[in-house]
């Protein structure tokens, strides 16, 4: 088999009990345990979301849930397969596209920590991230009714996804007291080329929109369009499971993360879709959202919601992702560094790096 190596411990054919691992600081005094979604998102252009300045208002559903909307984020790749395993990657895109051992990723921290964690998938899998933990493709889970509500010709919209929370939530409480539990949510997004696909007619906003997976046949108008109907339908997925996080506050500190793995070219300088090499790609291709919306479980760390909301425009990258979570879950571990947690300013004393 092989070795998963991390700092903390070691998986995979030579396994032994660790001398040292992830811990959760457990329920501090007067906290509910944590529910944490997050939302990989697919193809996003940042440009291209309301919360971030676009002209058309993209993301209405999220803005009345105030969330908070980084602007000047970085991915590591320009496609999936580059992108996910390296968002969950302690080491850092650097690190990461030069490492000689396949490493344990977040949600292989977060479930020795203690956490139940989950993968939902309504895309082409989860790239390896999902494989030590529980997962499932929400189209072969699905009941009858959701399938004929959301599903056609073999690719179903996200909102499939929000339908399971309830279940998936449920299979991972065992009885007895609620434990603390990270559900993670792998879009279809704006996945192209066809966009027209990605939209429920009640979130087609924008017309005439592009109707052909062919995208060089429309014009720039209806591929915008197309394209922006897509974050329509995503800001009203990620609103509906905000509003499912709040139906879950009596029982959790509740919170929400999204984060798309790269962009989209839409006919600039004549290039469409993603997936060139990063030196060479537009920035569109690498320029996403990351979106958080702040529950109830911000206070559980002592994060400053008003500072977080003062520093917007602060460059992230990808390389920020495992060690926000890490924080905000106040998951000990040695591979955390407390420089790459976003909310890591934002925190009276901020923690220092396990040792």
């Amino acid at each position: 088999g092989v070795n998963y190596q991390v700092s903390d411990l070691t998986l995979g054919a030579s396994y032994t009990p660790p001398l040292k691992r992830a811990t959760a600081a457990g329920a501090a005094a007067g906290h509910k345990p944590p529910l944490l979604v997050l939302v990989v998102g697919e193809t996003a252009r940042s440009d291209h979301f309301g919360l971030n300045g676009y002209p058309r208002n993209t993301t209405p559903e999220m803005e009345a849930r105030h969330v908070i909307s980084w602007r000047n984020v970085r991915s590591c790749g320009t496609n999936t397969l580059a992108s996910v395993p390296c968002m969950f990657s302690h080491l850092g895109k650097e690190g990461f596209e030069g490492r000689k051992f396949e490493y344990e990723n977040l949600l292989d921290v977060l479930q020795q920590a203690g956490l139940r964690v989950d993968w939902l998938d309504n895309q082409a899998g989860c790239k390896g991230v999902c494989n030590r933990i529980s997962n499932a493709q929400a189209d072969k889970i699905a009941s009858a009714a959701a399938l004929s509500q959301w599903c056609k010709d073999d690719e179903c919209l996200d909102q499939i996804m929000v339908e399971q929370l309830d279940q998936r939530l449920k299979a991972l409480q065992a009885a007895g007291e609620p434990q603390g539990t990270v559900l993670v949510l792998h879009q279809m997004g704006s996945h192209g080329p066809a966009y027209h696909r990605r939209s429920s007619p009640a979130n087609k906003r924008f017309l005439p929109e592009c109707a052909t997976h062919v995208t060089s046949d429309c014009s720039r108008g209806q591929l915008v369009n197309v394209y922006d109907n897509s974050i329509v339908e995503t800001d009203h997925f990620v609103s509906r499971t905000i509003d499912w996080l709040q139906t879950q506050q009596d029982r959790f500190e509740t919170g929400l993360i999204y984060l798309s793995d790269h962009g989209e070219s839409l006919g600039e300088n004549g290039l469409y879709l993603h997936g060139l090499p990063y030196v060479i790609a537009p920035d569109v291709q690498k320029h996403v959202p990351w979106v958080l919306w702040p529950g109830t479980l911000l206070a559980r760390t002592q994060v400053a919601e008003r500072c977080l909301r003062a520093g917007t425009d602060a460059a992230l990258t990808h390389d920020h992702f495992y060690h926000s979570v890490l924080g905000l879950l106040d998951v000990r571990s040695s591979t955390y560094r407390t420089q790459l947690d976003a909310f890591a300013s934002c925190r009276p004393a901020t923690r220092q790096d396990a040792a």
